[in-house]
């Protein structure tokens, strides 16, 4: 083979070389081109659905949330003394409501010296419940106003005293239940 055929056979070589790199370089292209088309138009749609969106009319406020905003969070008496009493009353009574047995309620004293600790409003509580007894009872307690917060409780199983009841295991296990229920007071207006 002379020279010139070799450098012929190079050069067609090389042609083909550079014409399958082209092609690739111009496939990459379109691809990535038809990809881009299709974000774009992704794109579009995305910002016509928010300009739908922006243009609807907003929601009237619900009743519901009306009313929520309209609940007073704290204890509605004034005073320490009358505060207590009521919290104490609505424990007494939501554990008597579940069937419950009251041990014992006890009042904290209030904190002197700080403000903000005056206007807490603290009871003791030890009741005999069952199961579904001290669930209503902690449902009633954290989900209606006036707000109040379970700081502290303990339950126990108690031991059947009837010698029956330990037999039935249908009977409902019950409870000793004791927890420290606490309220907050309005601050006072000055």
């Amino acid at each position: 083979m002379s020279f010139t055929a070799q450098m012929t056979n190079r050069a067609w070589g090389a042609l083909a070389v550079l014409v399958a790199i082209i092609l690739l370089a111009a496939t990459g292209a379109f691809a990535g081109y038809t990809m881009l088309q299709a974000k774009w138009i992704e794109l579009d749609a995305r910002q016509t659905e928010f300009a739908n969106l922006t243009r609807r009319p907003r929601p009237a406020p619900t009743a519901v949330k009306e009313a929520a905003i309209s609940v007073n969070p704290f204890l509605s008496e004034e005073n320490f003394a009358l505060s207590a009493n009521a919290l104490q009353k609505r424990i007494v009574s939501l554990i008597e409501e579940t069937g419950g047995k009251l041990v014992t309620v006890g009042v904290d004293p209030p904190v002197a010296g700080d403000a903000e600790l005056a206007r807490r409003v603290s009871i003791q509580v030890a009741a005999e419940l069952t199961t579904d007894g001290l669930q209503k009872v902690l449902y009633e307690l954290e989900s209606e106003p006036p707000f109040l917060f379970i700081e502290t409780m303990s339950a126990t199983v108690s031991e059947a005293r009837d010698p029956s009841a330990k037999a039935d295991p249908q009977a409902a296990q019950r409870l000793n239940v004791t927890m420290n229920v606490i309220g907050y007071r309005r601050k006072a207006s000055r």
